[in-house]
């Protein structure tokens, strides 16, 4: 079998040359009673974007980009039971923009949002990113009556970012002021779990994972005489990070059962032991407010018991009312915690580092009839020790900031099939949280960078002719002033509406897809764009653009 797919979008409020991307993908598979085998090709040339005014949106790793990919599949089935599966997966991403920052829009005191320069600069270290994905499975459907799932993997990552310029900002003169930033990261682990049927009305999902993860962010320290002189980004410093270089490794044992009650009564729970070790090298602080660049980096390890419920009841077969609990544990972000520390953090003993707990409750309800789909959840989760960001308006920097606590909030969805050409639904979504960070038991107000304001999603969908189906899209956004009230934000924010259309044509024996984003071709950023502290990066949302592509299998 042959799949083929060819795309192509142009932005509608710009006559640049470069406003046109395109497309293509190309896949073959074979399969029979003894094995299976997949190949895909992929390739993207994403030409630049605009917003609803015609400007050229600021660098944002998505525009003028070319986009490579492969994806290789080989399954063998040993016998009835027993099944093998190689997996690899390969993504590159080559950003060839000529544009940055432009520096001097801080100096505009009525600016809104940032603006974008040319530069075409020459590279010694070309922007781009790779992805590589190995994966082996095993499968055996009846060990002693239960089902074996293996799995083994391998994940890198290697990026280099374009060049950042941060002359004219008036930030510490302890900061690099031309760099590009880079990492890599590299994941490899492992996962086996047996399911073990229990009678004929109950189950145990068991087993193991473990994972080991390494992540290193050198700073490349570029030359701005250079880049003054003739557009060159060369490398003159490598021994700065923004963070440092750790491994993270991880240990889960877990059992999971379930068992059908009755007909209306469903019951599940379960337990997970987690064990983590982190261990962190010493480092060269790039962005660091003090002369001292040196940090001490250091070892650690944590573990818990983690508990999990959930009850189902189904008073009729349409209608189903559910109550879960679950306990979730995990490390913050280290890079974001050890970005910005002083000298003289000790990693083995900082609340910075310290494992996050958190209890989730959650309790809902969902309905399937006819032609009306519905659901309706509330959720409330807590921790002791809670880990969010939170902006130093006398730096200016954000900061991991760990203290108790507290997020809760609804969502609503609702599907509506009034005749078997139109369909229409939505969703709603509103959240909240706060956190004692003084810890005097107040609680106040999370940041907008942690908490998104209210959301509504509505559709329309039509069947104009067989084969023929249009649909329009809106999403609407709200704003969150409780956070502004608190003295955590600066500014709230404006909502915004992005509509957007869709027409999807059976043509032959493949499938026509026409679409028309931000239809009404709306001028926003995003709420937390809009509280970016730094203007120059502060990004809007994209304009109006026409998307067309075409796909066939045979």
């Amino acid at each position: 079998a042959y799949n083929l797919g060819v795309g192509a979008d142009l932005g509608l409020t710009s006559n640049e040359g470069d406003r046109f991307g395109y497309s293509g993908q190309f896949g073959v598979s074979t399969a029979d009673e003894q094995g299976d085998a997949l190949i895909s090709l992929s390739y993207d040339n994403a030409g630049a974007q605009f917003d609803a005014n015609g400007n050229r949106l600021l660098p944002n790793g998505v525009a003028n980009n070319e986009r490579i990919g492969l994806l290789t599949k080989l399954g063998y089935n040993i016998d009835e039971d027993q099944r093998v599966e190689f997996t690899y997966s390969l993504f590159r991403q080559i950003r060839d923009t000529e544009f940055t920052f432009d520096n001097a829009v801080a100096a505009e005191p009525d600016a809104e949002f940032g603006r974008a320069l040319r530069i075409d600069a020459d590279y010694e270290e070309p922007p781009q990113q790779t992805n590589y994905v190995l994966n082996l499975a095993y499968s055996n459907e009846d060990i002693g009556g239960s089902e074996l799932n293996a799995q083994l993997y391998y994940r890198n990552t290697r990026e280099v970012g374009i060049f950042t310029d941060l002359r004219g900002l008036n930030l510490p003169s302890t900061f690099p002021i031309l760099w590009q930033t880079s990492l890599e990261d590299t994941d490899v682990g492992t996962r086996v779990q047996l399911d073990t049927p229990l009678g004929e009305s109950a189950s145990l999902l068991w087993g193991a994972d473990y994972s080991v993860n390494e992540t290193a962010a050198p700073l490349l320290v570029n030359d701005t005489a250079a880049l003054d002189a003739n557009n060159l980004v060369t490398v003159i410093d490598r021994s700065l990070d923004r963070f440092p270089e750790y491994e993270l490794d991880s240990l889960g044992l877990f059992a999971q059962g379930r068992w059908d009650i009755t007909d209306q009564f469903q019951l599940s729970g379960g337990l997970r032991y987690e064990s983590v070790g982190l261990s962190v090298d010493d480092y060269q602080l790039a962005f660091s407010f003090s002369p001292v660049r040196e940090r001490e980096g250091g070892s650690n390890s944590f573990d818990d018991v983690l508990f999990n419920a959930g009850l189902l009841y189904s008073p009729i077969p349409e209608v189903g009312l559910f109550a879960n609990f679950a306990q979730g544990f995990s490390i913050p972000n280290i890079g974001s915690a050890l970005a910005l520390v002083d000298p003289g953090l000790d990693v083995t003993t900082s609340e910075l580092l310290l494992p996050q707990k958190v209890n989730n409750y959650e309790i809902g309800i969902r309905g399937d009839f006819n032609r009306v789909q519905a659901t309706l959840a509330g959720f409330y989760n807590e921790s002791s020790l809670g880990s969010a960001i939170a902006v130093d308006f006398a730096t200016n920097q954000a900061r991991v900031e760990r203290a108790p606590q507290r997020n809760y909030g609804v969502e609503a969805t609702v599907d509506w099939q009034p005749s078997d050409a139109w369909r229409l639904g939505g969703l709603f979504s509103w959240n909240e949280g706060e956190n004692a960070a003084d810890n005097d038991g107040d609680f106040e107000a999370l940041s907008i960078l942690e908490i998104d304001p209210i959301k509504v999603g509505l559709y329309l969908e039509n069947e104009t002719m067989p084969g023929w189906t249009n649909r329009l899209d809106a999403l609407i956004i709200g704003t969150r002033d409780r956070s502004v009230d608190a003295g955590v934000d600066l500014f709230a924010g404006e909502g915004y509406t992005i509509l957007d259309f869709s027409s999807n044509i059976q043509l032959g024996d493949g499938l026509l897809s026409l679409g028309i984003g931000n239809l009404l071709n709306n001028q926003y950023g995003t709420i937390r764009q809009q509280n970016n502290f730094n203007v120059t990066q502060r990004a809007t949302g994209l304009g109006r653009t026409f998307q067309l592509g075409y796909s066939v299998s045979f």
